[in-house]
C-alpha cells in the first residue's frame, strides 16, 4: 500500500474481540490504518475470548511465561 500510495491511511475490520490483536499486528507491521471492530454473536464471546487470551499471551511467550515463573516462585517463597 505504501508503494502505490504514500503517506495512505487505511481501516481495518474484524471481530470486536479481535480488535485488540488486529490493531498490535498493524501496528508491528507499520500498517497506517485505525481497527474497526464489528458486533460478533453473544454465544461466541466465551470461546473468542479464550482463544485470543491465548493467542495475545502466546505471541509474548517469553515476557509472559517470565511472570508467570516470577509470581510462581514469589508463591513458593512466601510459603517457605
Amino acid at each position: 500500500m505504501e508503494q502505490a500510495k504514500p503517506g495512505y491511511r487505511c481501516v481495518i475490520v474484524t471481530n470486536n474481540f479481535h480488535a485488540f490483536r488486529a490493531a498490535f499486528t498493524a501496528r508491528k507491521t507499520d500498517v497506517n490504518g485505525q481497527v474497526f471492530g464489528s458486533p460478533t454473536a453473544a454465544y461466541y464471546w466465551p470461546s473468542a475470548t479464550i482463544r485470543e487470551f491465548a493467542a495475545v499471551f502466546l505471541s509474548h511467550k517469553l515476557i509472559n511465561f517470565g511472570i508467570c515463573g516470577f509470581l510462581a516462585l514469589c508463591g513458593v517463597l512466601a510459603s517457605l
